[in-house]
């Protein structure tokens, strides 16, 4: 009996633990469950205005792209220009021609080579700074003015029995002012003369290249006969002069040319003449000029410094003290000294001079050398008239063939970019955006972070072709630091507009299948409000900083979700914050 008791107080127990433990979990399973859910933080939707702005991202395009076309069946011989190089108008684009392009190729790495050297020859001629050596020559004569001056101040005698070398010391100074007089005079008469003697020979230098070029003479000719030939009438112009007018139409050619040459014209003949009068002409301009730099005297020199010479061997027949010998030493050697040095500047300076005119010389020949390259390839690409050249400046978009190629009558050989014409780029908005904006409004470009300044204007709004019901497409002018294919994020329209849904752009979302927001629903149940996360397609409408304006299936009271503890998708319980 007392073990029937005991069970039944076991039995008893038990069923108070079990029912005490499903009223606990009854009354907390909603406090355990929520703390598994994602915690989220919300705001209301609501009504409001924004500062409007429009934003979008198109492709910059040229307004104005001139297409080069062929005027007729043409091979390519030569591709003359890169995408992306500038070209003014008249520029050679293409060579036509229906011959091999290796010639022409190899003619113009020549003339490039020709062109390369000329400015390496230009590059090779020295700055002649003379500075340096005129403050040495002054600095010489100060010193020599100073001892001079030194000198004077000294009693040559010790004593005042000095008058008559202080005499003679007066007629130095007068001869010595009569020298340099006729010294200044000299040097004055020989620098013209020289300088004339120089004009003269650049002169005749001209000239020379002149005769070589109406000849058809190479100045550097390797052959020794033809170089002789050449030579003996650029010594003596006047046996060419005379071949030249014995001669009758056609002109036979010059003594040792070859046979295979052809007979100059009664034309060639002229001009061929009028180069070799004009060569004869300034080399006796040359002869005149040298003999003019000969005649330069220096008897007048030479008499003063006679004069000086004498009186200064009177005086040292004269016991001066030995200070005043060491005076006139010192007063003698830096005169000494000016002379070198301003000796050795004339002569730096004249070898100067002889070493431009050989580079002048130099560069006339090289630059006769380029121009007969020129016309070699002008041959070769058939003239003109075998050329495409553009007809307005720009850039090179795009080149549609290479070299070999044959092409037809209106085929596009490429695309001239006009930057005089403007760029332009466009993007396509919902209607609602569009008609917030008016043509003319400036725009913002949001992705520009260096060089010149982008700006860009509203031109034109216009129904968007692929989507004419919904879609407004934005064209815009850009002008500034730019150019064809760049991609540019801008935004435009500055108006307050109010809109019926305006959420935080914390609660804007989006995926491939667009932009969305999550609104919180709640649902009840037998443990109390749950809430879901329930996804809801948007369009924006307008955007500022802070907020977004949307259309959607929302509605007064519905709360978004702005921030979760963790990634959410549609349907996800939730349970919120605070």
């Amino acid at each position: 009996m007392e073990t029937k008791v005991k069970r039944r107080e076991w039995v008893k127990n038990a069923a108070i633990i079990l029912l005490a433990g499903l009223l606990v979990l009854t009354f907390f399973s909603n406090t355990i469950m929520n703390r598994n859910l994602p915690e989220v933080a919300t705001e209301y939707v609501s009504s409001g205005s924004i500062n409007a702005k429009v934003r979008g991202t198109g492709t910059v395009t040229a307004n104005g792209n001139t297409l080069v076309k062929a005027d007729k069946t043409w091979e390519i011989r030569a591709v003359m220009v890169k995408t992306g190089q500038s070209v003014e108008a008249g520029d050679v684009l293409f060579v036509l021609g229906s011959g091999e392009s290796s010639e022409l190729e190899e003619a113009q790495e020549q003339l490039y080579q020709l062109q390369l050297a000329y400015q390496r020859t230009a590059l090779g001629g020295s700055y002649n700074d003379y500075t340096a050596d005129e403050l040495r020559v002054a600095a010489a004569w100060d010193a020599y003015v100073q001892a001079e001056s030194a000198l004077d101040a000294m009693d040559p005698m010790g004593n005042t029995n000095s008058d008559g070398y202080r005499y003679l010391q007066k007629e130095l100074e007068k001869a010595t002012a009569e020298r340099d007089a006729a010294k200044e005079a000299y040097d004055a008469a020989l620098a013209e003369a020289q300088a004339q003697l120089s004009a003269a020979e650049s002169e005749r230098l001209t000239a020379e290249q002149a005769v070589l070029l109406a000849e058809g003479w190479n100045a550097n000719e390797p052959d020794p006969t033809k170089q002789a030939m050449q030579q003996k009438y650029l010594n003596d112009p006047q046996l060419r002069i005379d071949e030249l007018r014995a001669a009758s139409t056609p002109t036979p050619a010059p003594e040792g040319a070859s046979e295979d040459d052809p007979a100059p014209s009664a034309d060639d003949n002229a001009q061929k003449l009028e180069k070799w009068e004009t060569l004869l002409e300034k080399k006796k301009a040359v002869e005149e000029a040298q003999s003019a730099l000969n005649a330069v005297s220096t008897a007048q020199l030479d008499a003063a410094q006679a004069t000086v010479n004498d009186i200064q061997e009177e005086m040292s027949t004269y016991n001066t003290t030995p200070e005043y010998q060491d005076a006139v030493a010192a007063k003698d050697a830096a005169y000494l000294n000016y002379l070198e040095l301003k000796t050795s500047l004339d002569a730096r300076r004249n070898a100067d001079a002889r070493s431009n005119a050989s580079l002048g010389l130099d560069l006339q020949e090289q630059r006769r050398q380029i121009e007969a390259q020129k016309k070699k390839i002008e041959e070769l690409s058939g003239g003109e008239e075998n050329q495409i050249t553009a007809k307005v400046p720009g850039t090179i978009a795009s080149i549609e063939v290479t070299a070999g190629d044959t092409v037809i009558k209106d085929s596009v050989l490429c695309t001239i970019e006009v930057p005089d014409m403007g760029y332009s780029m466009s993007f396509s908005v919902t209607n609602d955006q569009a008609a917030r904006l008016r043509v003319g409004d400036s725009a913002t470009v949001s992705n520009y972070y260096w060089g010149s300044e982008i700006t860009a204007t509203l031109s034109s709004i216009r129904i968007d072709p692929k989507n004419p019901q919904t879609n407004k497409l934005l064209t815009f002018d850009v002008s500034g630091d730019v150019s064809a294919g760049a991609e540019l994020t801008v935004s435009v329209g500055q108006r307050s507009a109010n809109y019926d849904w305006v959420v935080p752009k914390s609660a804007l979302h989006n995926d491939s299948n667009g932009d969305f927001v999550y609104k919180v629903e709640s649902k009840n149940s037998p443990l109390g409000n749950r809430y879901v996360a329930r996804r809801v397609n948007v369009e924006i409408l307008a955007m500022d900083d802070n907020s977004v304006a949307v259309s959607g299936e929302l509605g007064w009271g519905d709360y978004v979700i702005t921030t979760s503890s963790a990634p959410l998708k549609n349907g996800d319980l939730v349970r919120l914050a605070g």
